[in-house]
Protein backbone atom coordinates (compact mmCIF):
# COMPACT_ATOMS: atom_id res chain seq x y z
CA UNK A 1 0.00 0.00 0.00
CA UNK A 2 1.35 3.46 -0.81
CA UNK A 3 2.25 6.10 1.75
CA UNK A 4 -0.51 8.30 0.36
CA UNK A 5 -3.24 5.73 0.95
CA UNK A 6 -1.87 4.97 4.39
CA UNK A 7 -1.88 8.63 5.38
CA UNK A 8 -5.63 8.82 4.75
CA UNK A 9 -6.10 6.48 7.73
CA UNK A 10 -4.01 8.71 10.04
CA UNK A 11 -4.88 12.22 11.20
CA UNK A 12 -1.75 13.79 9.81
CA UNK A 13 -2.57 17.15 11.44
CA UNK A 14 -1.52 15.68 14.78
CA UNK A 15 2.00 14.90 13.61
CA UNK A 16 5.20 16.39 12.34
CA UNK A 17 6.68 14.41 9.43
CA UNK A 18 10.37 13.82 8.88
CA UNK A 19 11.72 12.16 5.75
CA UNK A 20 15.13 10.51 5.84
CA UNK A 21 16.30 8.19 3.12
CA UNK A 22 13.24 6.27 1.91
CA UNK A 23 11.42 6.50 5.26
CA UNK A 24 8.95 9.13 6.46
CA UNK A 25 8.35 9.16 10.21
CA UNK A 26 5.48 10.72 12.17
CA UNK A 27 6.28 12.55 15.41
CA UNK A 28 3.32 13.65 17.59
CA UNK A 29 3.19 17.45 17.83
CA UNK A 30 2.33 17.28 21.53
CA UNK A 31 5.30 15.01 22.28
CA UNK A 32 8.57 16.49 23.49
CA UNK A 33 10.47 13.84 21.57
CA UNK A 34 12.21 15.20 18.51
CA UNK A 35 14.33 14.22 15.54
CA UNK A 36 18.10 14.75 15.64
CA UNK A 37 19.29 15.20 12.01
CA UNK A 38 22.96 14.78 13.00
CA UNK A 39 22.28 11.08 13.56
CA UNK A 40 21.42 10.57 9.89
CA UNK A 41 25.12 9.92 9.27
CA UNK A 42 24.98 7.06 11.80
CA UNK A 43 22.02 5.49 10.02
CA UNK A 44 23.48 6.03 6.53
CA UNK A 45 26.76 4.40 7.58
CA UNK A 46 24.85 1.52 9.19
CA UNK A 47 22.82 0.81 6.06
CA UNK A 48 25.96 0.84 3.90
CA UNK A 49 27.81 -1.39 6.38
CA UNK A 50 24.97 -3.93 6.65
CA UNK A 51 24.54 -4.03 2.86
CA UNK A 52 28.27 -4.65 2.42
CA UNK A 53 28.35 -7.30 5.17
CA UNK A 54 25.26 -9.05 3.74
CA UNK A 55 26.91 -9.44 0.34
CA UNK A 56 29.96 -11.01 1.99
CA UNK A 57 27.79 -13.14 4.31
CA UNK A 58 25.69 -14.56 1.48
CA UNK A 59 28.73 -15.06 -0.73
CA UNK A 60 30.39 -17.10 2.03
CA UNK A 61 27.22 -19.17 2.52
CA UNK A 62 26.99 -19.90 -1.20
CA UNK A 63 30.66 -20.88 -1.42
CA UNK A 64 30.33 -23.32 1.49
CA UNK A 65 27.29 -24.93 -0.13
CA UNK A 66 29.01 -25.09 -3.52
CA UNK A 67 31.93 -26.96 -1.96
CA UNK A 68 29.46 -29.47 -0.49
CA UNK A 69 27.76 -29.73 -3.86
CA UNK A 70 31.07 -30.54 -5.55
CA UNK A 71 31.60 -33.40 -3.07
CA UNK A 72 28.02 -34.73 -3.25
CA UNK A 73 27.59 -38.07 -5.02
CA UNK A 74 23.87 -38.82 -5.18
CA UNK A 75 21.35 -36.78 -7.17
CA UNK A 76 19.04 -36.18 -4.19
CA UNK A 77 21.77 -34.49 -2.17
CA UNK A 78 22.83 -32.46 -5.17
CA UNK A 79 19.29 -31.23 -5.76
CA UNK A 80 18.84 -30.25 -2.09
CA UNK A 81 22.15 -28.38 -2.06
CA UNK A 82 21.35 -26.61 -5.31
CA UNK A 83 18.02 -25.45 -3.90
CA UNK A 84 19.84 -24.04 -0.86
CA UNK A 85 22.33 -22.25 -3.08
CA UNK A 86 19.50 -20.73 -5.13
CA UNK A 87 17.77 -19.63 -1.92
CA UNK A 88 20.92 -17.91 -0.65
CA UNK A 89 21.40 -16.10 -3.95
CA UNK A 90 17.80 -15.14 -4.65
CA UNK A 91 15.62 -15.08 -1.50
CA UNK A 92 15.31 -12.76 1.47
CA UNK A 93 17.43 -14.60 3.98
CA UNK A 94 18.77 -12.58 6.91
CA UNK A 95 17.29 -10.96 10.00
CA UNK A 96 18.03 -7.83 12.02
CA UNK A 97 17.24 -6.97 15.63
CA UNK A 98 17.08 -3.30 16.50
CA UNK A 99 17.09 -3.77 20.25
CA UNK A 100 16.32 -0.16 21.26
CA UNK A 101 14.16 1.13 18.46
CA UNK A 102 12.29 4.20 19.81
CA UNK A 103 10.37 5.65 16.80
CA UNK A 104 11.34 2.83 14.42
CA UNK A 105 13.03 5.17 11.94
CA UNK A 106 16.16 3.05 11.70
CA UNK A 107 14.27 -0.24 11.27
CA UNK A 108 11.99 1.25 8.61
CA UNK A 109 14.99 2.54 6.68
CA UNK A 110 16.61 -0.89 6.96
CA UNK A 111 13.44 -2.53 5.58
CA UNK A 112 13.14 -0.13 2.65
CA UNK A 113 16.82 0.25 1.76
CA UNK A 114 18.57 -3.08 2.43
CA UNK A 115 18.05 -5.88 -0.14
CA UNK A 116 17.40 -9.52 0.82
CA UNK A 117 16.22 -8.60 4.33
CA UNK A 118 13.84 -11.24 5.63
CA UNK A 119 12.74 -9.40 8.78
CA UNK A 120 13.77 -6.64 11.16
CA UNK A 121 12.54 -6.98 14.72
CA UNK A 122 11.87 -3.47 15.99
CA UNK A 123 12.02 -3.72 19.79
CA UNK A 124 11.44 -1.21 22.56
CA UNK A 125 10.49 -1.51 26.24
CA UNK A 126 8.07 1.44 26.18
CA UNK A 127 4.45 0.96 25.11
CA UNK A 128 4.34 4.47 23.63
CA UNK A 129 7.29 3.59 21.41
CA UNK A 130 5.60 0.42 20.19
CA UNK A 131 2.49 2.40 19.20
CA UNK A 132 4.72 4.86 17.33
CA UNK A 133 6.53 2.01 15.58
CA UNK A 134 3.25 0.42 14.47
CA UNK A 135 1.97 3.77 13.22
CA UNK A 136 5.17 4.46 11.29
CA UNK A 137 5.32 0.96 9.81
CA UNK A 138 1.76 1.40 8.56
CA UNK A 139 2.38 4.92 7.26
CA UNK A 140 5.38 3.69 5.24
CA UNK A 141 3.35 0.95 3.57
CA UNK A 142 5.24 -1.92 5.20
CA UNK A 143 3.91 -5.10 6.78
CA UNK A 144 4.52 -6.17 10.36
CA UNK A 145 5.93 -9.39 8.96
CA UNK A 146 8.82 -7.39 7.50
CA UNK A 147 9.13 -4.81 10.32
CA UNK A 148 7.97 -6.64 13.43
CA UNK A 149 7.15 -4.35 16.40
CA UNK A 150 8.18 -6.10 19.62
CA UNK A 151 7.38 -4.87 23.13
CA UNK A 152 10.05 -6.20 25.44
CA UNK A 153 13.20 -5.70 27.44
CA UNK A 154 16.18 -5.70 25.07
CA UNK A 155 18.20 -8.15 27.16
CA UNK A 156 15.29 -10.57 27.50
CA UNK A 157 14.71 -10.52 23.73
CA UNK A 158 18.35 -11.41 23.13
CA UNK A 159 18.62 -14.00 25.92
CA UNK A 160 15.55 -15.78 24.55
CA UNK A 161 17.68 -16.91 21.60
CA UNK A 162 20.27 -18.68 23.78
CA UNK A 163 20.21 -22.42 23.17
CA UNK A 164 18.11 -22.06 20.02
CA UNK A 165 18.79 -21.81 16.30
CA UNK A 166 16.78 -18.56 16.12
CA UNK A 167 19.72 -16.16 16.25
CA UNK A 168 19.69 -12.72 14.65
CA UNK A 169 22.10 -12.19 11.77
CA UNK A 170 22.51 -8.51 12.64
CA UNK A 171 22.03 -6.92 16.06
CA UNK A 172 21.96 -3.13 16.26
CA UNK A 173 22.60 -1.52 19.65
CA UNK A 174 22.15 2.26 19.57
CA UNK A 175 21.34 3.28 23.15
CA UNK A 176 21.29 6.62 24.89
CA UNK A 177 24.68 6.41 26.64
CA UNK A 178 26.64 3.20 27.00
CA UNK A 179 25.97 -0.04 25.15
CA UNK A 180 27.79 -1.97 27.89
CA UNK A 181 24.63 -3.27 29.67
CA UNK A 182 23.43 -4.92 26.45
CA UNK A 183 26.61 -6.53 25.18
CA UNK A 184 26.44 -9.83 27.07
CA UNK A 185 23.11 -10.66 25.45
CA UNK A 186 24.16 -9.40 22.01
CA UNK A 187 27.31 -11.53 21.70
CA UNK A 188 25.19 -14.64 22.40
CA UNK A 189 22.20 -13.74 20.25
CA UNK A 190 24.03 -12.96 17.00
CA UNK A 191 24.43 -15.73 14.42
CA UNK A 192 27.68 -17.33 13.31
CA UNK A 193 29.57 -14.74 11.27
CA UNK A 194 26.80 -12.26 12.05
CA UNK A 195 27.21 -8.53 12.55
CA UNK A 196 27.09 -6.45 15.72
CA UNK A 197 26.54 -2.71 15.19
CA UNK A 198 27.30 -0.92 18.47
CA UNK A 199 27.00 2.76 19.39
CA UNK A 200 28.25 4.39 22.59
CA UNK A 201 27.52 8.07 23.22
CA UNK A 202 29.24 8.37 26.62
CA UNK A 203 32.47 9.70 25.12
CA UNK A 204 33.23 11.89 28.12
CA UNK A 205 33.69 8.64 30.05
CA UNK A 206 35.40 6.64 27.29
CA UNK A 207 37.92 9.38 26.44
CA UNK A 208 38.86 9.98 30.08
CA UNK A 209 37.55 13.56 30.11
CA UNK A 210 35.81 12.69 33.38
CA UNK A 211 35.46 9.79 35.82
CA UNK A 212 38.04 7.22 34.61
CA UNK A 213 36.83 4.93 37.39
CA UNK A 214 33.39 4.87 35.76
CA UNK A 215 34.99 3.89 32.46
CA UNK A 216 36.74 0.99 34.16
CA UNK A 217 33.50 -0.11 35.77
CA UNK A 218 31.59 -0.09 32.47
CA UNK A 219 34.24 -1.20 30.01
CA UNK A 220 36.91 -2.96 32.06
CA UNK A 221 39.70 -0.58 31.04
CA UNK A 222 41.22 2.80 31.92
CA UNK A 223 41.09 5.65 29.37
CA UNK A 224 43.88 8.10 28.52
CA UNK A 225 42.70 11.60 27.71
CA UNK A 226 45.64 13.51 26.26
CA UNK A 227 47.08 12.49 22.88
CA UNK A 228 44.68 9.89 21.43
CA UNK A 229 41.45 9.87 23.49
CA UNK A 230 39.06 9.00 20.66
CA UNK A 231 41.04 6.00 19.44
CA UNK A 232 41.50 4.56 22.92
CA UNK A 233 37.72 4.91 23.31
CA UNK A 234 37.22 2.70 20.24
CA UNK A 235 39.75 0.19 21.52
CA UNK A 236 38.15 0.07 24.97
CA UNK A 237 34.77 -0.81 23.43
CA UNK A 238 36.32 -3.50 21.19
CA UNK A 239 38.09 -4.95 24.23
CA UNK A 240 34.78 -5.07 26.09
CA UNK A 241 33.09 -6.83 23.16
CA UNK A 242 35.84 -9.46 22.92
CA UNK A 243 35.97 -10.01 26.69
CA UNK A 244 32.23 -10.62 26.77
CA UNK A 245 32.25 -12.83 23.66
CA UNK A 246 35.16 -14.88 24.97
CA UNK A 247 33.07 -16.17 27.87
CA UNK A 248 30.94 -18.02 25.32
CA UNK A 249 33.82 -19.36 23.18
CA UNK A 250 33.27 -16.61 20.63
CA UNK A 251 35.58 -13.98 19.20
CA UNK A 252 35.15 -10.74 17.28
CA UNK A 253 36.60 -9.49 14.01
CA UNK A 254 36.35 -5.69 13.71
CA UNK A 255 35.23 -4.56 10.25
CA UNK A 256 34.92 -0.81 10.81
CA UNK A 257 35.44 1.34 13.91
CA UNK A 258 34.35 4.97 13.71
CA UNK A 259 34.78 7.94 15.99
CA UNK A 260 31.94 10.25 14.96
CA UNK A 261 31.00 13.63 16.41
CA UNK A 262 29.85 12.95 20.00
CA UNK A 263 29.73 9.15 19.82
CA UNK A 264 31.47 6.09 18.44
CA UNK A 265 30.12 3.32 16.23
CA UNK A 266 31.76 -0.07 15.68
CA UNK A 267 30.85 -2.92 13.32
CA UNK A 268 32.21 -6.35 14.24
CA UNK A 269 31.57 -9.91 13.11
CA UNK A 270 31.21 -12.65 15.73
CA UNK A 271 32.40 -16.24 15.35
CA UNK A 272 32.39 -19.31 17.58
CA UNK A 273 35.95 -20.62 17.90
CA UNK A 274 37.76 -21.71 21.08
CA UNK A 275 41.02 -21.34 19.12
CA UNK A 276 40.11 -17.78 18.24
CA UNK A 277 39.34 -17.01 21.88
CA UNK A 278 42.77 -18.32 22.91
CA UNK A 279 44.38 -15.67 20.71
CA UNK A 280 42.45 -12.83 22.35
CA UNK A 281 45.13 -12.22 25.02
CA UNK A 282 47.68 -11.51 22.28
CA UNK A 283 45.23 -9.00 20.80
CA UNK A 284 44.87 -7.06 24.05
CA UNK A 285 47.35 -4.44 25.19
CA UNK A 286 48.28 -2.07 27.96
CA UNK A 287 48.99 1.52 26.87
CA UNK A 288 51.59 3.79 28.43
CA UNK A 289 51.46 7.56 27.84
CA UNK A 290 54.08 9.93 29.19
CA UNK A 291 52.54 12.58 31.43
CA UNK A 292 55.04 15.15 30.14
CA UNK A 293 55.73 14.76 26.42
CA UNK A 294 52.85 12.32 25.72
CA UNK A 295 55.07 9.78 23.96
CA UNK A 296 53.27 6.45 24.03
CA UNK A 297 53.94 2.75 23.91
CA UNK A 298 51.86 -0.43 24.00
CA UNK A 299 52.48 -3.81 25.56
CA UNK A 300 50.64 -6.96 24.51
CA UNK A 301 49.09 -8.96 27.34
CA UNK A 302 49.92 -12.26 25.65
CA UNK A 303 51.97 -13.67 22.85
CA UNK A 304 51.64 -16.63 20.51
CA UNK A 305 54.57 -18.70 19.26
CA UNK A 306 54.78 -21.93 17.28
CA UNK A 307 56.16 -25.16 18.68
CA UNK A 308 58.31 -27.48 16.57
CA UNK A 309 55.25 -29.54 15.69
CA UNK A 310 53.44 -26.45 14.44
CA UNK A 311 51.10 -26.15 17.43
CA UNK A 312 50.53 -22.74 18.96
CA UNK A 313 52.01 -21.90 22.34
CA UNK A 314 50.35 -19.13 24.34
CA UNK A 315 52.36 -17.31 27.00
CA UNK A 316 52.14 -14.02 28.93
CA UNK A 317 53.57 -10.97 27.20
CA UNK A 318 56.97 -9.55 28.12
CA UNK A 319 57.48 -6.08 29.51
CA UNK A 320 57.17 -3.40 30.52
CA UNK A 321 57.94 -1.60 27.27
CA UNK A 322 58.84 1.66 29.05
CA UNK A 323 61.16 2.63 31.90
CA UNK A 324 59.91 3.98 35.22
CA UNK A 325 60.50 7.48 33.87
CA UNK A 326 60.14 8.58 30.25
CA UNK A 327 63.40 8.18 28.34
CA UNK A 328 62.67 11.40 26.43
CA UNK A 329 61.64 13.87 29.15
CA UNK A 330 61.99 11.97 32.48
CA UNK A 331 58.30 12.33 33.38
CA UNK A 332 56.13 9.55 34.81
CA UNK A 333 53.74 7.47 32.73
CA UNK A 334 49.98 7.10 32.82
CA UNK A 335 48.68 3.57 32.25
CA UNK A 336 45.63 2.86 30.10
CA UNK A 337 43.72 -0.26 29.18
CA UNK A 338 43.61 -3.09 28.70
CA UNK A 339 42.46 -2.19 25.20
CA UNK A 340 42.04 -3.98 21.88
CA UNK A 341 45.56 -3.82 20.44
CA UNK A 342 44.95 -5.44 17.05
CA UNK A 343 43.49 -3.97 13.83
CA UNK A 344 40.30 -1.95 14.28
CA UNK A 345 39.34 -2.00 10.58
CA UNK A 346 39.23 -4.67 7.89
CA UNK A 347 40.85 -3.34 4.70
CA UNK A 348 38.78 -5.42 2.27
CA UNK A 349 35.51 -4.55 4.00
CA UNK A 350 36.30 -0.81 4.09
CA UNK A 351 37.23 -0.83 0.39
CA UNK A 352 34.01 -2.64 -0.56
CA UNK A 353 31.87 -0.34 1.57
CA UNK A 354 33.53 2.76 0.10
CA UNK A 355 32.96 1.45 -3.42
CA UNK A 356 29.31 0.77 -2.57
CA UNK A 357 28.84 4.35 -1.35
CA UNK A 358 30.49 5.76 -4.48
CA UNK A 359 28.16 3.70 -6.67
CA UNK A 360 25.04 4.65 -4.68
CA UNK A 361 25.62 8.27 -3.67
CA UNK A 362 22.03 9.31 -4.31
CA UNK A 363 20.81 6.79 -1.71
CA UNK A 364 22.62 8.51 1.13
CA UNK A 365 21.99 12.06 2.26
CA UNK A 366 25.41 12.19 3.91
CA UNK A 367 27.31 10.49 1.07
CA UNK A 368 29.95 13.26 0.86
CA UNK A 369 30.93 12.77 4.46
CA UNK A 370 30.68 8.98 4.18
CA UNK A 371 33.16 8.96 1.30
CA UNK A 372 35.49 11.26 3.21
CA UNK A 373 35.53 9.26 6.43
CA UNK A 374 35.80 5.90 4.69
CA UNK A 375 38.62 7.20 2.49
CA UNK A 376 40.61 8.38 5.53
CA UNK A 377 39.95 5.06 7.29
CA UNK A 378 41.06 3.18 4.16
CA UNK A 379 44.36 5.08 4.32
CA UNK A 380 44.96 4.48 8.04
CA UNK A 381 47.92 2.28 8.83
CA UNK A 382 47.36 -0.52 11.34
CA UNK A 383 49.21 0.70 14.44
CA UNK A 384 47.70 1.65 17.78
CA UNK A 385 47.13 5.34 18.49
CA UNK A 386 48.35 8.58 16.99
CA UNK A 387 50.17 11.84 17.69
CA UNK A 388 48.54 15.21 17.14
CA UNK A 389 50.34 18.14 15.58
CA UNK A 390 49.24 20.52 18.33
CA UNK A 391 50.62 18.27 21.10
CA UNK A 392 53.92 17.68 19.30
CA UNK A 393 54.56 21.37 18.72
CA UNK A 394 53.29 22.63 22.07
CA UNK A 395 55.51 20.16 23.92
CA UNK A 396 58.67 21.77 22.53
CA UNK A 397 57.12 25.29 22.28
CA UNK A 398 57.92 25.61 18.57
CA UNK A 399 56.17 27.09 15.56
CA UNK A 400 53.77 24.66 13.91
CA UNK A 401 55.47 22.33 11.47
CA UNK A 402 53.53 21.91 8.20
CA UNK A 403 51.90 18.47 8.04
CA UNK A 404 53.48 17.78 4.65
CA UNK A 405 56.94 18.46 6.09
CA UNK A 406 56.29 16.21 9.07
CA UNK A 407 54.84 13.39 6.94
CA UNK A 408 57.76 13.71 4.51
CA UNK A 409 60.34 13.51 7.30
CA UNK A 410 58.73 10.33 8.65
CA UNK A 411 58.51 8.74 5.19
CA UNK A 412 62.08 9.75 4.29
CA UNK A 413 63.25 8.09 7.51
CA UNK A 414 61.79 4.81 6.25
CA UNK A 415 58.57 4.63 8.29
CA UNK A 416 54.87 4.58 7.45
CA UNK A 417 52.51 7.45 8.22
CA UNK A 418 48.86 8.32 7.79
CA UNK A 419 46.15 10.45 9.35
CA UNK A 420 43.59 9.07 11.77
CA UNK A 421 39.90 9.64 11.08
CA UNK A 422 39.49 10.15 14.85
CA UNK A 423 41.30 13.51 15.04
CA UNK A 424 42.22 16.41 12.80
CA UNK A 425 45.94 16.96 12.19
CA UNK A 426 46.71 13.51 13.51
CA UNK A 427 49.77 11.38 12.77
CA UNK A 428 49.56 7.58 12.85
CA UNK A 429 52.99 6.08 12.36
CA UNK A 430 55.14 3.09 13.15
CA UNK A 431 58.07 5.43 13.79
CA UNK A 432 59.15 5.16 17.46
CA UNK A 433 58.92 8.22 19.72
CA UNK A 434 62.70 8.68 19.48
CA UNK A 435 62.36 9.33 15.75
CA UNK A 436 59.43 11.69 16.26
CA UNK A 437 61.41 13.78 18.72
CA UNK A 438 64.48 13.72 16.44
CA UNK A 439 62.29 15.20 13.70
CA UNK A 440 61.03 17.89 16.07
CA UNK A 441 64.62 18.65 17.20
CA UNK A 442 65.65 19.06 13.56
CA UNK A 443 62.66 21.35 12.97
CA UNK A 444 63.59 23.49 15.97
CA UNK A 445 67.15 23.83 14.64
CA UNK A 446 65.64 25.34 11.48
CA UNK A 447 63.09 27.40 13.45
CA UNK A 448 64.64 28.17 16.86
CA UNK A 449 62.52 28.65 19.97
CA UNK A 450 63.11 31.23 22.70
CA UNK A 451 64.58 29.08 25.45
CA UNK A 452 64.15 31.86 28.03
CA UNK A 453 60.39 31.25 27.83
CA UNK A 454 60.77 27.55 28.68
CA UNK A 455 60.82 26.48 32.31
CA UNK A 456 63.76 24.58 33.76
CA UNK A 457 63.26 20.81 34.00
CA UNK A 458 60.34 21.02 31.54
CA UNK A 459 59.82 18.30 28.94
CA UNK A 460 60.77 20.80 26.22
CA UNK A 461 64.21 21.52 27.75
CA UNK A 462 64.96 17.85 28.30
CA UNK A 463 63.95 16.90 24.77
CA UNK A 464 65.75 19.79 23.06
CA UNK A 465 68.90 19.28 25.13
CA UNK A 466 69.60 16.11 23.12
CA UNK A 467 70.98 16.03 19.59
CA UNK A 468 69.10 14.19 16.82
CA UNK A 469 70.32 10.63 16.36
CA UNK A 470 69.13 10.35 12.73
CA UNK A 471 69.60 12.47 9.63
CA UNK A 472 66.23 14.20 9.23
CA UNK A 473 65.17 14.95 5.66
CA UNK A 474 62.23 17.33 5.11
CA UNK A 475 62.33 16.98 1.30
CA UNK A 476 58.75 16.63 0.06
CA UNK A 477 57.93 12.94 -0.28
CA UNK A 478 55.54 11.89 -3.09
CA UNK A 479 53.33 9.99 -0.62
CA UNK A 480 53.11 12.84 1.89
CA UNK A 481 49.83 14.10 0.41
CA UNK A 482 47.03 11.62 1.23
CA UNK A 483 44.76 10.77 -1.67
CA UNK A 484 41.70 11.73 0.39
CA UNK A 485 43.09 15.24 0.87
CA UNK A 486 44.21 15.52 -2.72
CA UNK A 487 40.64 14.75 -3.83
CA UNK A 488 39.27 17.47 -1.47
CA UNK A 489 36.94 15.05 0.31
CA UNK A 490 35.02 15.97 3.46
CA UNK A 491 37.54 14.36 5.79
CA UNK A 492 36.40 15.80 9.13
CA UNK A 493 32.99 17.06 10.22
CA UNK A 494 32.38 20.77 10.87
CA UNK A 495 29.61 21.76 13.25
CA UNK A 496 26.45 21.58 11.08
CA UNK A 497 24.24 23.61 13.41
CA UNK A 498 24.49 25.38 16.76
CA UNK A 499 24.14 23.02 19.74
CA UNK A 500 24.41 20.00 17.46
CA UNK A 501 25.65 17.46 20.01
CA UNK A 502 23.80 14.75 21.94
CA UNK A 503 20.30 15.71 22.99
CA UNK A 504 18.57 15.11 26.29
CA UNK A 505 16.99 11.74 26.96
CA UNK A 506 13.63 11.55 25.24
CA UNK A 507 11.00 11.79 27.98
CA UNK A 508 11.43 11.73 31.74
CA UNK A 509 9.46 8.55 32.25
CA UNK A 510 11.96 6.41 30.33
CA UNK A 511 13.82 4.36 32.90
CA UNK A 512 16.20 2.45 30.61
CA UNK A 513 18.93 3.39 28.17
CA UNK A 514 17.44 4.05 24.74
CA UNK A 515 18.00 5.80 21.49
CA UNK A 516 17.40 9.47 20.81
CA UNK A 517 15.58 9.58 17.50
Amino acid sequence: MSTTSQSSEIDITQFHTVTEGKATILFPKKNEVFYNPVQQFNRDMSIAAIRTWSEIFNQEKAERLEKKLARAKDEKSKNILQEKIDAVKNSNNFTILEALAASGLRSIRYAKEIPKLKQVVCNDIEEDAIQAIKRNVKYNGLTEDLVKPNHGDAMRVMYDTVGTNEKYDVIDLDPYGSAAPFVDGAVQAVSEGGLLCVTCTDLAILTGAMHPETCFGKYGGMPLKNMFPHEIALRLVLQMLQTSAGRYKRHIVPLLSCSIDFYLRVFVRVYTSPQGVKKSASRMAIAYECSGCHAYSTQSLGKVSLKENGAERHTPGSGPTVNTFCEHCSSTHHIGGPVWGDKIHDDEFVARMLQHVKENETNYGTSARMKGMLSVIKEEIHVPFYWTLARLCSTVHCNTIPMMDLYSAILNAGYQVSASHAAKQSIKTNAPPSVMWDIMRAWVKKHPVVMNNIAENSPARRILAKEPTIEVDFTRHPKAMPESKHEHLVRYQVNPTPNWGPKARAGQKRKTDEQVF
